[in-house]
């Protein structure tokens, strides 16, 4: 990560660009205009997924997230409801859910017919319900999975392995 990269928050809705990096600190611009600041652990550079997978919902953006590790770059994928739909106030738990879910889905297909060997899908911190259904349709098609780097994604990511 370096200065000018587009960055987001793992627990949260901000994305901006990076301005400095110091202390293990890293302070960004928001596209408000704000300057905030945020510990590295809690951001992931960002990139735009369009590039790389064919969507077939075309009004729906889904963002694909790249952290650097030693060996190569591992596909993160942010499930929070935010991230997929921009309107989602009228929607129930269980509409929230179910369209996480289809995009759970949606990602194994791609990553599938795209031969990745492992990929990471957000689902945050929450009752731990999205996390979940997700092992079960881990499970049920044949991956298998740990938890995310606690470093990088605190208790809210899965580690997927084909």
């Amino acid at each position: 990560m370096k200065r000018g990269d587009r960055i987001s928050a793992i627990d949260d809705n901000l994305e901006g660009t990076v301005e400095k990096i110091e202390n293990q600190m890293v302070f960004f611009k928001t596209d408000d205009g704000f300057t905030l600041q945020l510990p590295i652990e809690k951001v992931v550079a960002i990139g735009n997924i369009l590039d790389t997978i064919n969507l077939h919902k075309p009004k729906e953006k889904l963002v694909k997230k790249t952290i650097k590790q030693d060996y190569n770059k591992i596909p993160v994928f942010d499930l929070h409801i935010e991230k997929l739909q921009a309107k989602h106030h009228h929607l129930s738990p269980a509409q929230k859910l179910e369209m996480q879910l289809n995009e759970v889905k949606r990602i194994l297909q791609e990553m599938k017919r795209k031969h990745h060997k492992e990929f990471i899908l957000i689902h945050g911190e929450g009752k731990g319900v999205l996390r979940k259904e997700i092992e079960k349709i881990l499970r049920h098609n044949g991956f298998k999975y740990m938890d995310a780097s606690y470093h990088k994604f605190g208790n809210g990511g899965i580690l997927v392995i084909k």
